[in-house]
């Protein structure tokens, strides 16, 4: 099985080109980034991506790494059907499922939340924003690219804001220290 890395950007890791032997490819940030990134590592011949980055938290304090069980995508196809579902999707889920043993849940979405923005928001990211372990902008995209591919894909995030960005690239260097670490074992 040959397994590539995928990171948003190259602050998130350090600027490293490999983890433990593996090629970490940086897609760029959001959905559409991600999935195209996640195609391109499958072409590559890659069988198994690992998925790393920052991500923020209203739950996790800071520098907290969470291994994603299930990811959400924040999608509004109504009135065709409910909230976070893709409408005229082949049989529609509300999340995709990485891990079963994780409970940890990842709300993927097209904005960075800014808890001082919060008026921008609609009741229905708000509430996924509370009630998901995390937030980011690539995993679900990640997701379904691999899920249609039949890839195998892990996720580990650590929580580098919680909507204050002011101190994210000192957190992501704090953080991608302990990741890299632990995934190098």
């Amino acid at each position: 099985m040959k397994r590539g890395f995928i990171v948003s950007v190259k602050e998130e890791v350090n600027h490293v080109d490999e983890i433990a032997g593996s090629p970490v490819h940086y897609c760029g940030v959001g959905k559409l980034n991600a999935a195209i990134g996640a195609g391109e590592l499958i072409n590559k011949g890659v069988t198994e991506i690992i998925n790393i980055g920052s991500c923020g938290s209203t739950q996790y304090p800071l520098g907290e790494i969470i291994k994603v069980g299930k990811v959400y995508q924040d999608i509004d196809c109504s009135p065709i059907c409910e909230y976070g579902l893709t409408a005229f999707d082949e049989n529609p889920q509300p999340f995709i499922l990485l891990d079963e043993h994780s409970p940890h849940t990842c709300f993927s979405t097209d904005y960075f939340y800014d808890h001082a923005q919060i008026e921008k928001y609609s009741p229905h990211y708000l509430q996924m924003i509370k009630s998901s372990s995390i937030f980011d902008m690539e995993l679900y995209a990640i997701a379904k690219v691999c899920k249609k591919k039949g890839i195998k894909l892990s996720a580990y995030k650590w929580v580098s804001d919680d909507g204050d960005f002011s101190k994210w690239l000192e957190n992501c260097k704090m953080a991608s220290q302990k990741i890299i670490a632990l995934l190098s074992q």
